[in-house]
């Protein structure tokens, strides 16, 4: 039996769907503008991507006012037209909603902070149809909620971001080893995160060239180790930025200026059509043994399962201090730590490779958090890369681990929102007794 799609064209139509899913007892699943969670086959899909994804700049007063079925790609070309951007994430189609309610990692967080941190304010469906306004002056306790919170308080179908001034072009550098250099490339990053500025950022990707992103020959079941920086400057500056990197001797140098709204792509093709799992955890330091044992196993996942050949493993560094200086407590967001986000991502075409998929991921992760000395049963990551777990609701084991101290006001601010917990696929939150 398949579900139940609707593609609403206004507010007050997200409001009769869920008025009807919960007066019929429908599981319901939203579908923003990128991917969306779990569909019970028997359920109802609001799809906002269809006719709720439009994006207005200010410019006199630096908002963007974002619909809920918006990529990021939409408002990053939006917005650079008046020289402005939100911070986003690190690929272009991911959504707008997930991304913000879920944090916002992104190549501007060094200098603006997660994609949440410039939320202003939000319209939200909540879970009995009304639709209300949450802001620091308006709902303030939704407003706390739906950063960081996910999709456990009502659907946003509305965000209003605050916009920050932004060059019109921007340097990348895409340097392409052999897997031997790993070890000095991991010194550099070292290096390179000791001195690293806020409007720097970098990925280390170990990837087959299955997905023609490199000209380097490299064997299907042989990853190369791939460093991506980044840096909101000129080339002079970005240069000098990265010249350690190049001094390593890459196999591949793609470096130079792009416009803006194109830095959101430059991750795209690691992202192919399919099944697609992420399995992160956070890395308190960047020693060694943990990268090493990454590619070590994602070598032989590749050997052992060749259906698996578009995946990867990566590592993100950002500069710290602008996450780190908003209080825990001052969003549902709980993890502003300095660590640096692990991630595996397991992409297969067949369904029924699937199980076989999540085991292979799961045990990669696993090798990654012994190797840093810590417990994957514990360590989620960031829970917008959580997949293996953002969706097992049956206690909140998991969810506790997501939202860590702010759990309980969590708890209190669904008692008040959704007390029947109609909103319950991602980190459910259980409703204060």
């Amino acid at each position: 039996m398949s579900p139940s799609v609707m593609f609403p064209s206004t507010f007050e139509d997200v409001a009769a769907a869920v008025r009807q899913a919960k007066s019929e007892d429908l599981d319901l699943t939203v579908r923003c503008g990128g991917y969306s969670t779990a569909i019970n086959p028997s359920g109802l899909v609001i799809d906002l991507s269809r006719n709720l994804s439009s994006v207005t700049i200010d410019a006199e007063n630096q908002l963007a006012y974002v619909q809920g079925g918006c990529r990021f790609s939409q408002v990053e070309r939006e917005a650079i037209k008046f020289g402005f951007a939100v911070p986003a994430g690190t690929v272009s189609d991911v959504g707008v909603g997930g991304l913000t309610t879920g944090g916002g990692y992104g190549w501007l967080s060094g200098e603006h902070g997660l994609t949440l941190d410039s939320l202003v304010s939000a319209t939200v469906v909540l879970a009995n149809g009304d639709i209300v306004e949450a802001s620091a002056a308006q709902h303030p306790d939704l407003f706390w909620g739906i950063r960081g919170g996910g999709s456990n308080f009502g659907i946003v179908v509305e965000f209003v971001f605050k916009l920050h001034s932004q060059r019109s072009d921007v340097y990348t550098t895409t340097l392409t080893y052999a897997p031997s250099l790993l070890p000095i490339v991991v010194q550099q990053i070292n290096r390179w995160t000791r001195k690293q500025t806020p409007n720097e950022a970098g990925r280390l990707i170990f990837s087959t060239d299955s997905q023609g992103k490199s000209s380097v020959a490299v064997h299907p079941c042989q990853p190369a180790v791939v460093f991506i920086g980044y840096k909101n400057s000129d080339a002079t500056e970005g240069e000098a930025a990265f010249k350690g990197f190049v001094e390593l001797g890459p196999l591949e140098n793609a470096s130079g200026m792009i416009p803006y709204e194109k830095l959101n792509t430059m991750l795209d093709s690691y992202n192919v059509p399919g099944h697609r799992l992420h399995w992160g955890l956070h890395l308190e330091r960047l020693d060694l043994k943990p990268f090493k044992k990454a590619l070590e196993g994602f070598t032989n996942l590749l050997s052992e399962h060749p259906e698996a050949s578009s995946s990867f493993v990566s590592f993100e560094f950002y500069h710290h201090d602008k996450i780190a200086s908003v209080p825990t407590e001052a969003t549902a967001f709980a993890h502003r730590a300095p660590v640096y986000n692990a991630l595996v991502t397991t992409q297969w075409e067949k369904a029924a490779f699937t199980a076989v998929a999540q085991a292979a991921t799961r045990e990669l992760a696993d090798t990654i958090a012994k190797a840093a000395s810590t417990d994957l049963a514990t360590n989620i990551g960031y829970p917008n890369y959580a997949d293996g777990v953002a969706g097992q609701n049956k206690t909140d084991t998991y969810s506790k681990l997501a939202f860590g101290a702010n759990y309980e006001r969590m708890q209190e601010v669904k008692k008040m929102y959704d007390p029947e917990s109609v909103f319950s696929k991602w980190f459910a939150v259980q409703p204060a007794a």
